[in-house]
């Protein structure tokens, strides 16, 4: 009698864990927006992802690094196609990671070789900045920084913002994200007897 023993073995998609899309940067120059408009204008950059991702959080720049945030910032992430896949409005009240302050969002899939946008809404004169012409910076390796995003005058408020600058920055909106990774896992087993 000979017993065999046959294992079911798994590929399972595990969240794990990652951090922040930009995790610093060096230089640069102060703006509270771009337009000065009292409705707000968006600022911020464009990426692709270099692996499958989900963002958990978003932000904005915490310029003083203590005091927190002055106003209220809607924060959206805009896919190819100009589609607003996630978005969360960040107050003081945030969790600080970084310089940065974030509100949570419901886990938002971003996927390996596409492009997306993400921006910040900023209003003249509430001492919240953004930063614009970085001499460098550092993004996670998850991400390719593209480009920096601002609207154009007749796009005001929270909408996409569809000009481009090569200037390293418009470093104020952020995000946090988690990835997947492959585990491999034994399901059961199934025990048969073969005579």
């Amino acid at each position: 009698m000979r017993a065999a023993v046959y294992g079911i073995m798994l590929l399972v998609c595990a969240p794990v864990a990652l951090g922040q899309a930009i995790i610093g940067f060096a230089g640069g120059s102060q703006y509270d927006s771009y337009y000065g408009s009292a409705s707000g204008d968006v600022i911020g950059w464009r990426f692709t992802v270099n692996d499958d991702l989900y963002v958990t959080d978003l932000g904005v720049w915490n310029a003083d690094q203590t005091g927190g945030i002055e106003s209220p910032h809607q924060v959206g992430i805009w896919d190819g196609s100009q589609n607003l896949v996630t978005s969360a409005t960040v107050d003081a009240g945030g969790t600080v990671v970084g310089d940065w302050i974030y509100a949570s969002v419901a886990p938002t899939s971003l996927f390996t070789g596409q492009t997306y946008t993400i921006g910040a809404l900023y209003f003249p004169g509430d001492s919240d900045y953004y930063i614009s012409s970085a001499s460098s910076m550092t993004a996670a390796t998850e991400i390719t920084w593209l480009s920096s995003v601002y609207p154009a005058s007749s796009e005001l408020g929270f909408v996409f913002p569809a000009s481009t600058s090569t200037s390293i920055g418009r470093f104020g909106p952020n995000f946090l994200f988690g990835g997947y990774s492959l585990e491999q896992t034994t399901w059961g087993a199934i025990k048969a007897t073969m005579q």
